[in-house]
């Protein structure tokens, strides 16, 4: 069961990263904080990392693998899942599956790129199918992305979360 509910969560945490996957209907609500300028390389990485998502959650564990480096490091609330082949071969089932039940609503994005790099760090929030209120998973993601001579991919997601209203 523990297994189970660390996969739900883990999967909880990755699929809301962004609109190139399925989001809840409600659009986020407003904020009063202006959204960062980002330049073309962060638009680029945080579109590597919808795109990460959405195979994910559609289960489509083969195309996740091409998202990450094979020395990339998957690491959920203090635990290390493994590298890319540990993960995908092993958590990533039980994190589709689980994706597949929740509302995800972005709350909060900022991604920044140098030469060469670049990191995403998404908050989210996750709720049950439909619903606006209640119980909900706070979960913030952090994925460092680099330059490759393949093009960007990502050499490592850290996701953590707590339990919200």
């Amino acid at each position: 069961m523990r297994t189970f509910a660390s996969s739900c969560f883990l999967a909880l945490s990755i699929c809301a990263a962004g609109p190139a996957f399925a989001q809840s209907a409600t659009a986020p609500a407003a904020t009063t904080q202006p959204a960062p300028v980002m330049s073309q390389e962060a638009r680029d990485a945080v579109e590597l990392v919808d795109a990460f998502a959405a195979v994910l959650a559609a289960g489509q564990l083969d195309a996740a693998r091409q998202f990450l480096t094979p020395d990339a490091v998957i690491v959920a609330n203090g635990k290390t899942l493994g590298t890319r082949d540990a993960y995908i071969d092993g958590p990533a089932r039980g994190d589709a599956a689980a994706l597949r039940t929740v509302d995800r609503d972005i709350l909060h994005r900022n991604a920044w790129a140098g030469p060469g790099f670049a990191y995403v760090v998404t908050e989210k929030r996750l709720r049950a199918p439909g619903a606006t209120t209640g119980p909900s998973e706070v979960v913030i993601e952090t994925m460092l992305v680099k330059k490759t001579e393949s093009g960007w991919k990502i050499a490592h997601v850290h996701w953590s979360g707590r339990h919200a209203g």
